[in-house]
């Protein structure tokens, strides 16, 4: 595969409000919910909180990068989707006349956050939604990367999840997270040059405790190794052991 570039990053988890901010570890407890100004409306009004959180993302990265947001192809990345209305929709079966709401419906399935994207901004390009457990990260970048080289244009990448519901919450807390990047064979003005993805014996991804057991947790150390700027090979998988093999993938620097 050719190597690709990284024009563009995006990150919004509660006290963070982007990439920078993150980076910097300057904390904003006023930070709360993602502002999503695309939204409006009907959107706005209807939109859950986890497509809010992979649209901002999503919106930060295309804004660095100068990306359309109304042709941008995008891969968006999520373990366990929209699995809040997914439980509100199964309890509504069980309660009173078990009644669906026609917005829990729509709101359910695994490509919301992409769907409401493209409405808000007219796109009907490409857009692939996925999952993949452990290796999810790294399936997203070899799913983009293969894109870019296929088809010669700009693709965002965008993960997002959040803490697990009851019946399935975990023991313990989880923060929600979105992270997006742009990728492109463009150079100029570029963030980072990614020049190889492969599933070796890198050890396992560092990953910030207030993210919990999140899959997509591994996609900060990327987003912060492009923010540094310096060539290193990063993993983007937790691991299940400390010697088994993972996803990574290595960055080589850009003068700035």
């Amino acid at each position: 595969m050719k190597p690709v570039f990284v024009r563009g990053l995006g990150l919004f988890t509660p006290g963070f409000a982007s990439p920078a901010a993150w980076c910097d570890r300057k904390e904003d407890a006023s930070v709360e919910k993602p502002d999503v100004a695309i939204l409006e409306g009907a959107l706005r009004r209807r939109a859950t909180p986890l497509s809010r959180l992979a649209i901002e993302a999503l919106v930060q990265a295309a804004t660095e990068a100068d990306a359309d947001l109304g042709s941008l192809s995008t891969v968006w990345g999520t373990a366990h989707g929209e699995h809040t209305p997914a439980i509100k929709m199964l309890r509504m079966m069980r309660t009173g006349e078990g009644r669906v709401s026609p917005t829990q419906f729509h709101n359910s399935v695994h490509n919301t956050a992409g769907g409401y994207a493209s409405i808000a901004t007219g796109n009907t390009g490409r857009s692939t939604t996925l999952t993949g457990g452990a290796e999810l990260v790294g399936a997203a970048l070899l799913e983009a990367w293969c894109l870019v080289e296929t088809h010669r244009e700009d693709v965002a990448i965008v993960l997002a999840d959040e803490p697990l519901q009851t019946p399935y919450e975990r023991a313990q807390p989880t923060a929600p997270l979105s992270v997006a990047f742009v990728l492109s064979e463009r150079g100029s003005g570029a963030l980072a040059r990614l020049v190889r993805i492969e599933r070796g014996t890198a050890p396992p991804a560092a990953v910030d405790a207030r993210f919990g057991d999140l899959l997509i947790a591994p996609a900060v150390a990327l987003l912060e190794a492009v923010v540094r700027g310096v060539g290193e090979t990063v993993s983007v998988e937790r691991g299940e052991s400390a010697d088994a093999p993972v996803w990574s993938v290595t960055l080589e620097s850009i003068p700035r």
